[in-house]
């Protein structure tokens, strides 16, 4: 059983009252973007879960998950490091402001830490399914875990160009034939 620590968590959590404004919000984030950023989220809702919870029970042998989260981002650095890069540049892209967004996401985190009893037992599941996995499949376990994440909008799908092209030369091409067809009854007659 996890517990949460109440002076780190009130710190967090007054940090936390300090709202952002709308203008915080980035611009959509693309398929690869968005799984980057579940990722960084995920790894946020880890750390505030290593500051914050503790084993209620000193003779657990399971290892804190302090100790986990080290091993989490000893393990997958270069996972991190790409992910960071990655959402680095959905922000240069999109000239939103990454700081502010991650100041968001840890404020969040922050706050939902001293507000949801689940929190830290959440966290520490997710975390030990993450430790499980093999760094390809961790960023798409990120979108999953974290769903939904209301610090990352994915843009719509759009139609592939080339079949919107088709479809009117589909369209178009079938108008010539009702055309053609059209005359040719006509001479028929």
């Amino acid at each position: 059983m996890i517990k949460r620590l109440s002076l780190c968590a009130a710190l967090i959590g007054l940090s936390a009252s300090l709202s952002l404004p709308a203008s915080a919000r980035s611009t959509c984030f693309t398929p690869e973007e968005a799984q980057a950023a579940h990722f960084r989220t995920m790894l946020q809702e880890f750390n505030v879960a290593a500051l914050n919870c503790q084993s209620v029970d000193p003779k657990d042998p399971t290892p804190s998950i302090h100790d986990r989260y080290n091993s989490f981002v000893t393990r997958f650095g270069p996972t991190l490091q790409h992910s960071a890069q990655t959402v680095r540049r959905h922000f240069q892209r999109t000239h939103g402001n990454l700081d502010r967004w991650v100041t968001q996401v840890a404020n969040g985190d922050g706050q939902t830490v001293t507000t949801d009893a689940n929190y830290c037992q959440h966290a520490s599941d997710t975390l030990d399914k993450a430790l499980a996995l093999d760094s390809a499949q961790l960023e798409s376990f990120a979108t999953t875990a974290m769903a939904p994440d209301p610090y990352v909008e994915e843009c719509p799908a759009k139609p592939a160009r080339h079949t919107v092209k088709a479809a009117h030369h589909r369209k178009a091409k079938a108008k010539s034939h009702h055309h053609h067809h059209s005359e040719k009854t006509a001479e028929a007659n």
